[in-house]
This record gives C-alpha cells, structure tokens and sequence, in this order.
C-alpha cells in the first residue's frame, strides 16, 4: 500500500492579511535552544532572550509550489519585507536598501537552501523596547510566475518578571542548513528540542519523548537506526520515515510539569505529491468563512492525475492537540478562531 501526506495551516484573520507561503528561519551563527520570541524586563529595562544583538537570526521565504512539488525561488521584481504593517510606512527597503530607520534593526541578504538562493533578512536589533512591549510580524511579499504571495512570521514579544516556559524546536538538514525538507541533497533532518524559562535554555533534570500524530492520535517514535533516531531532546529523521509531510512533537517535563513543542517534516523524495484542493488561494479565513477541501494526487513525473486514492482528515489545535469535533466540512472561521489556527493533515492511501 502506498501512503502519502500533506499539510495545511489556517488561520483566523479580520483584516484582510493573507499567507500563502511559510517563512524560514536560520540562526546566523547556527545556535540551538533559542525562540523569535523576545522576553522583556520592565524591571530591568533589557531584553532577557532572545538578544538579537547576540543571537542574530535570518528570516527568509519559503513558497512552495504543489505543481513543482518542491519550494521555489520568489521573483526578484518587486520583492519587499515589511516591519509591523503591510504599507509604504511598514516597507524595510526603498531601492533595494534598508532604510535608514531600520538600519538598526535589519540587514537584507541571500541565503543558499537546497541549492537555491533565497532573499533573507537579517534580524540584528532587538524588536522589545522599553516602550513597545507588543508582537510584531514581518512579512514578505513577492510572487512566482506571476502569482502574487506573502507570509509572514511573528515575533511575540512577552514582558516577563518571573519564569515563563517554552519549548524551542530548531532543525539541522544533512546539508548543514537549517531544513526540514528532505530532499535529494537532504537526506535526514535533526530536529533538536529545547525547554527554555524566560526565554533561557534549562539545562538541569529536564526528560523528553518524542511523538508521532498517526491518524489523529500522538504515538511514541520508535528509535530505528536510519528511520528514526531518537536521542535525549534530538530527534533525526530519514527520508524513509517520512511519508510526504509528517508532525512531530517532543513533550518536555520538568518539575513534574510537561511542555510541548511541534515540529513538521516534508519528504519531496515521493513520486506522487497531494493537490489539497483548498477552496480558497489563503490559508488566511476571513469572517463568515468556511473553507472546504476537493484533493487530487499527481504523479510527479508527468504531472498527472493519479487514480484510486483514498483520503482521510486530521485536525491538530496550536498546541498540537487533536480536534475530535472537527472534519472537513466544518472548518468555519468561529472554529479556526477558537482553536487558535488548525492545522490540517491530510493522507492518502492506495491499495
């Protein structure tokens, strides 16, 4: 029996804004164990983590193409990053160059993923300020083909005293990158799971175990040499324990109290890829939607319609629990709004 799998994010939005594509993240000088996420002390006055300033970090642009079957290179006409608003105000670059109010905080680059070169930018400054305590996004807006896109990626800023726990998820590719995509020059991802307090890493008596989502219910990840090979807080991942995009997630305990990270990873290696079908271009839901699915299956070397597949839905909340009451029929605005997003996971199977 072949299986393969595909995964689709929703979002809630009132304004309008829309994603179509993801945004990737590398750490300049490739740590592990550290968020976006910016911790400020009120009392102190300074960010506590993540200090760009110290741990600079590249956002750079992943659309992905289903009729390619892999991630493509956004066109270079008109590209722009945005800091906090999709508007002439919120633009970092004017011809090319970071404006001058934004020197301090962002540098424009390149960076080499799987061969291809993408559009980065640099984040250098801290975003938290002792007058500015909100989240902030930065988005990225191109097109491929003709085909406008935008994603974008937050950065939640949070004021912290005390202790505030989260779990970090970084990825190394085979290539050095930090991919989770597999991929002919990509052959397994190390995803490397890290509890943090107030945004520093713990290091003390901190247990890990690494799940699975299978149909709609987390399973424990069975450590198999060259499948998958788990290690403390690592998980590495083969090309031939993924089939199409798999979820991931490692809960953490400490203290007798456990956390959660998610994590996902794609396997363009198949000869067939998933056609979800979404019955709207976004994964962006405006008020009063509801967003249905009709997927396909292609075959990637002649880019036909594959036969004999049958599907089944998952639902997953933000916090990668699994959504009984929902199908795929009923993923209306309200739904995607009270879950906090939904991720969608769709397998195929063929006899």
């Amino acid at each position: 029996m072949s299986t393969i799998s595909s995964i689709d994010h929703l979002y809630a939005f009132e304004d309008g804004d829309t994603i179509s594509a993801a945004m990737g993240v590398k750490w300049v000088n490739g740590e592990v164990g550290y968020g976006l996420q910016q911790y400020f002390n009120p009392t102190t006055k300074q960010v506590m983590e993540t200090d760009f300033t110290k741990h600079p970090v590249l956002l750079y642009p992943q659309p992905y193409s289903s009729k390619r079957g892999s991630v493509v290179v956004p066109e270079a006409t008109g590209q722009q990053w945005y800091y906090g608003n999709i508007s002439d105000e919120g633009g970092i670059l004017q011809d090319g160059k970071v404006k001058d109010k934004f020197k301090n905080l962002f540098e424009v680059t390149t960076l080499e993923v799987n061969k291809m070169t993408f559009p980065a930018l640099k984040i250098k400054g801290n975003l938290a300020t002792a007058d500015d305590h909100t989240d902030k996004y930065i988005y990225y807006k191109s097109s491929y083909q003709g085909k406008a896109f935008t994603c974008q990626q937050l950065i939640p800023i949070m004021t912290a005293v005390g202790e505030s726990y989260k779990v970090n998820i970084s990825y190394i590719g085979a290539d050095g990158s930090g991919d989770n995509v597999l991929a002919d020059d990509n052959d397994w991802c190390k995803i490397v799971a890290t509890l943090s307090r107030s945004g520093a890493p713990i290091d003390g008596d901190v247990a890990y175990k690494w799940q699975r989502l299978v149909n709609g219910v987390w399973r424990d990840v069975a450590n198999v040499k060259s499948v998958t090979e788990v290690s403390g807080n690592t998980l590495k991942v083969f090309d031939a324990g993924v089939e199409g995009v798999e979820m991931f997630r490692c809960v953490v305990t400490y203290a007798s109290v456990d956390y959660y990270g998610i994590a996902e990873v794609s396997d363009i290696h198949d000869p067939y890829y998933i056609d979800m079908g979404r019955s709207q271009a976004s994964g962006a839901v405006s008020v009063g939607s509801t967003v249905t699915y009709s997927p396909k299956v292609y075959s990637r070397a002649d880019g036909k319609i594959s036969t004999g597949w049958t599907f089944s839905f998952s639902f997953t909340d933000s916090k990668g629990n699994a959504l009984t009451d929902m199908t795929e029929r009923t993923l209306t605005y309200d739904n995607i709004l009270k879950y906090d997003g939904i991720s969608v996971r769709l397998e195929a199977q063929k006899a």
